[in-house]
């Protein structure tokens, strides 16, 4: 009463690392927004952008400032977008 073995149609192989992607990731606006604001000096900015409306650019700035815990808030006032950069 022997089981025949069956092969698999896959294999499974550990790796110390994945490979790189080919794929660049691609930058947008606000990407680039917030690498200018690194650069300048700690206080207020005010942010407008060209064809995009307050209620787009708030949560995508928002967005990138907390996933990358930067030392920066939004604040809203009057309708207008601005910056304050803590440190």
């Amino acid at each position: 009463m022997s089981k025949k073995r069956i092969e698999k149609p896959y294999t499974i192989e550990p790796v110390s690392e994945l490979p790189p992607t080919k794929r660049k990731l691609r930058e947008t606006i606000y990407d680039e927004v917030i690498a200018e604001l690194i650069e300048k000096p700690k206080g207020f900015y005010k942010v407008s952008i060209e064809g995009k409306r307050l209620k787009s650019i708030y949560p995508a700035l928002n967005k990138r400032i907390s996933e990358r815990k930067l030392p920066m808030k939004l604040r809203v006032r009057s309708g207008e977008l601005y910056i304050e950069k803590i440190e």
